[in-house]
């Protein structure tokens, strides 16, 4: 019998993403909502004439940005990837640009296949804000001790429980009283860098993050860099596994995905 199924097989393809995430309601694929994946699957809808599902490597939140989101999709094996680059950048530039697109094994996951994220969050410390760094950056006029902040930062190195640190999932119904997901998370690099001008960075590496737990952490450290509280503290916080500790959450147009890590 003769196959008559003139449908394309399918191929995956590893992107590489930047985005502002200023205009999006987060990175999550979230039908009816302007989020990152969203636009990104509708417009590679659009070019490619065929219904798609991308995922990504890390579920930015809300105005969280990313120079180096990974994103994998699958799509019909005759695809032009250079072609696809180019009209979707068309259409999306410059909030949403794809910086590098390849075919990878079918097997290649982008969110479970990762061995670590990194993230970047940006402090302006200087009496007046830049107009120019406003978008992507937390402006805070008091001076900040990085020796300090770095002080405390050495605490959270290693694995821990981050609950602390984590806001956690919502739970309803009968799985109210169950216990939820395991906060346990790997920092490998967490340092502080001056970069001049009042321009201070925070990078930090782990296996993986939990919600708001960046933020929470950067927003505990400026407050050791204010004098509010002690570098010698962050342990206890830690080891207290409780949000009540951790009032203070850095806002997110600061924060950036920089980069993902896999085996190849």
């Amino acid at each position: 019998i003769m196959n008559t199924n003139t449908e394309p097989a399918l191929r995956r393809a590893r992107l590489l993403v930047a985005y502002n995430g200023a205009a999006f309601h987060g990175f999550a694929l979230t039908p009816g909502t302007i989020t990152v994946a969203q636009t990104l699957n509708d417009t590679i809808e659009q070019v490619t004439g065929s219904p798609v599902a991308v995922l990504g490597a890390g579920r930015t939140a809300a105005g969280v940005h990313a120079w180096g989101q990974v994103v994998h999709v699958d799509l019909a094996d005759t695809a032009d990837l250079d072609r696809l680059v180019f009209s979707v950048n068309s259409l999306l530039d410059p909030d949403i640009v794809i910086r590098k697109c390849e075919w990878v094994t079918q097997e290649f996951d982008a969110r479970h296949s990762a061995l670590w994220r990194e993230y970047r969050y940006t402090v302006l410390n200087a009496p007046v804000n830049n107009p120019f760094l406003a978008a992507t950056s937390w402006h805070i006029r008091r001076p900040l001790s990085v020796p300090l902040m770095q002080l405390a930062t050495d605490s959270i190195i290693g694995l821990h429980d981050f609950s602390s640190f984590c806001r956690q999932p919502q739970q309803s119904g009968v799985n109210r009283n169950a216990e939820g997901p395991s906060m346990m998370r790997r920092v490998h690099v967490a340092q502080w860098h001056d970069a001049g001008n009042g321009i201070l960075t925070f990078d930090i590496r782990a296996n993986a993050f939990c919600h708001q737990m960046v933020r929470s952490i950067v927003g505990t450290l400026v407050d050791v860099g204010l004098g509010r509280r002690k570098a010698g503290e962050m342990s206890g916080v830690l080891r207290a596994m409780s949000r009540l500790n951790t009032p203070h959450i850095a806002p997110p147009q600061g924060l950036c995905l920089m980069d993902v890590g896999y085996l190849s």
